[in-house]
């Protein structure tokens, strides 16, 4: 927002997260992996930069923060920084692999890895192993800070979710040539396994590490905005463990939405490529490598944002459908949903 003079508002949200545009939007300039480049040096900035532009916020209330168009810029890049490199919870930075922000690059391999043509047994146990370990890793990162997890809990949380993967795929990959089908519709459905492996998978992976937070719930609080200063204030109410299952779920309906396009686009397109002979070739092995490799490429660039945007990072609920506790507050009662 803009007046006459040149000057801009930073008071007014830059993305409205209460829309599904908005978070899409927000995810788009969280998730850039441009932003991997910040050492940690210009985290730290990053962070003093938006604590002083916040607390000017707060000073002047309904009034407004009127910046000129270089100082919004810097504000809008600290916090796109902030955003996407420091957990919500801690106030510390997320490891730098284990950001969503990583997510292509780290996962470009991984899911190379397992789109590869008629895989061996070794192969297929090997890439489950990796994915899962990555999103162990992801997860834990990510997940609400207010429940702590032992190096034991995290452990058992880490075997049990890479065992039923590898128990998935490897059941499913030799399900698939008993299945009485014509040998297009079986290539077609061998070529899905990783994403039914992985999605299932993945739900596993998230409930046994953040298994925790659906025991002894999350951190809930309610919002309410000072009508005269113009700046919301945050009431904690204590946890829900109704609420740490709400994110919980949330997160994993995430992942599988994640999952969707990734691991079937490029096979169904790749399925189709090939049976028009478009790498019949001398070159075809190697110009198959390298469709298959952007097209994955583009899969988690594109659909990374609009995955993780369908839920609000701000999750919020009913008191209603909370413990007897929280009955009594009105309006809704928000949460961190965790990634």
């Amino acid at each position: 927002m803009s007046d006459s003079a040149g000057l801009y508002d930073i008071s007014k949200p830059r993305f409205d997260l209460g829309t599904y545009g908005g978070r899409l939007a927000y995810f788009y300039s969280t998730t850039s992996p441009l932003t991997l480049l910040a050492s940690s040096a210009k985290l730290q900035q990053a962070q003093r930069d938006v604590t002083r532009f916040e607390s000017q916020i707060k000073e002047n209330g309904k009034a407004g923060t009127w910046v000129t168009r270089e100082q919004k810029a810097a504000y809008d890049h600290a916090k796109q920084l902030v955003n996407s490199s420091i957990h919500p919870d801690t106030g510390r930075p997320v490891p730098l692999p284990f950001r969503m922000s990583a997510f292509v690059p780290t996962n470009l391999i991984i899911c190379a890895g397992m789109l590869m043509p008629n895989p061996s047994l070794k192969s297929i146990i090997f890439w489950q192993w990796a994915n899962q370990t990555l999103n162990v890793a992801v997860n834990f990162s990510n997940a609400n800070k207010s429940i702590e997890m032992t190096p034991q809990e995290i452990g058992t949380a880490y075997v049990a979710a890479t065992f039923t993967s590898v128990v998935l795929a490897v059941s499913l990959t030799r399900l698939v040539p008993r299945l009485r089908v014509s040998p297009t519709t079986k290539d077609l459905l061998a070529k899905l396994v990783p994403f039914a492996s992985v999605a299932s998978a993945g739900v596993v992976n998230i409930s046994c590490i953040r298994w925790k937070e659906m025991r002894d719930g999350v951190e809930v609080f309610k919002v309410t905005h000072d009508p005269v200063e113009g700046y919301e204030q945050k009431q904690d109410l204590g946890k829900s463990a109704k609420a740490g299952q709400m994110a919980v779920m949330q997160s994993a309906a995430s992942r599988v939405l994640t999952n969707i396009p990734i691991l079937i686009i490029p096979p169904m397109v790749m399925t189709l490529l090939t049976n028009k002979g478009a790498f019949s070739g001398p070159r075809g092995k190697l110009a198959s490598s390298l469709t298959q490799l952007t097209l994955i490429g583009l899969s988690l660039g594109v659909f990374l944002p609009p995955a993780i945007a369908y839920f609000p990072q701000r999750a919020s609920t009913s008191p209603a459908k909370l413990e007897n506790r929280f009955k009594a507050y009105e309006g809704p009662i928000y949460f961190n949903k965790g990634l």
